[in-house]
């Protein structure tokens, strides 16, 4: 994620001028505030909704898919705890220049430890969410490992560039001369952006080319398409606007704000793709006696290699459901009718 550093308004130059009657600073002595710390602010508000959603999620997760393997809850709990400590730093920063020194504007042109460690903290999160999401898509087609590897080397660069601008930052203490490394926070978007754009389309790639002509079947494919994209997109979105918005305006902290925003949509995508499985194995199960054992065993074929550590037989007992798949499992009940 981007660096949360940005240089602060044009009355940021005169937060030395003296105090007015009272000890209130006189008009103008503070920085501009609505598109500096008032952007972080609303970004801090949306993130700690999406937190909850975070939460919510996790918890749901632990209940429902307990028998996962060791690798998703790994995943699932490197998330969770990457995500705690972030919003934690979200709310020290805000604490930190509206109240602590609510009346010092002077702290406003500089940095604080929390706000320094943010862009670390937001690619770490989109590392690890976008390697689930790569190694998902290595799990359905291995062919594509050498795209699966470009993906996560992209996320790898996002954390370089942010571990730059992070070390750059401490260097220089002023927003002011930290404003001509803003390039890192620019870099790191458009990694993040491009891991983005490659891993979801394979997916949706790989996904349109396991159509079976099975009416039931592609009406499934279709739906892991439309979540595929839903996933994507939002997270695309995100970085999109922040690298816009960070080469367009680097002045101030619009930005940062929408940084903030975006490292909870990528653990909410994560967790919305893990817990979406049982509900899409059972709008289907139920009716997938109807297609016939040809049927089932294409549908089996087309999910079997989002199962990460289970080997699909041919024929399976309804009371054996599994959820380890990264989407669904087809179930089917044979009987001697079927056969």
């Amino acid at each position: 994620m981007a660096s949360t550093n940005a240089t602060m308004g044009p009355g940021a130059a005169q937060a030395g001028a003296p105090a007015a009657a009272g000890g209130m600073p006189p008009p103008g002595a503070l920085p501009a505030l609505d598109d500096t710390v008032g952007a972080i602010l609303i970004g801090t508000f949306v993130s700690l909704m999406l937190y909850g959603l975070v939460i919510h999620q996790a918890y749901r997760y632990f209940r429902m898919y307990q028998n996962d393997i060791a690798l998703i809850k790994t995943f699932v709990i490197t998330m969770l705890v990457v995500e705690t400590v972030h919003i934690v730093f979200c709310m020290h920063m805000i604490y930190y220049y509206l109240v602590t020194n609510y009346f010092n504007p002077a702290v406003l042109q500089n940095g604080v430890w929390s706000m320094d460690a943010q862009p670390v903290l937001s690619s770490i999160g989109i590392f690890v969410s976008q390697s689930f999401f790569a190694y998902r898509v290595y799990m359905i087609s291995p062919k594509y490992r050498i795209l699966v590897a470009v993906s996560v080397l992209c996320t790898l660069l996002a954390i370089g560039f942010t571990s730059a601008a992070t070390y750059e930052s401490v260097r220089h203490v002023s927003y002011a001369g930290f404003r001509s490394y803003t390039w890192l926070d620019s870099a790191a978007f458009a990694a993040s952006v491009g891991s983005d754009i490659l891993t979801t389309s394979v997916l949706i790639f790989t996904l349109k080319r396991s159509r079976t002509g099975v009416k039931r079947t592609d009406h499934i494919v279709d739906r892991l398409i439309l979540y595929t994209v839903n996933t994507g997109l939002l997270t695309s979105i995100c970085n999109i606007l922040a690298l816009v918005l960070g080469l367009a305006q680097p002045g101030n902290m619009i930005y940062i704000g929408v940084a903030i925003i975006s490292t909870k949509v990528y653990a909410n995508s994560l967790l919305a793709v893990l817990n979406t499985r049982r509900s899409l194995a059972a709008s289907d199960v139920a009716t997938s006696g109807a297609m016939g054992l040809s049927g089932v065993a294409n549908a089996t074929r087309m999910t079997s290699a989002e199962v990460w550590n289970v080997h699909v037989p041919t024929s399976m007992q309804d009371s054996d459901l599994s959820d380890t798949a990264i989407e669904m499992k087809f179930k089917t009940q044979t009987d001697s009718s079927i056969a």
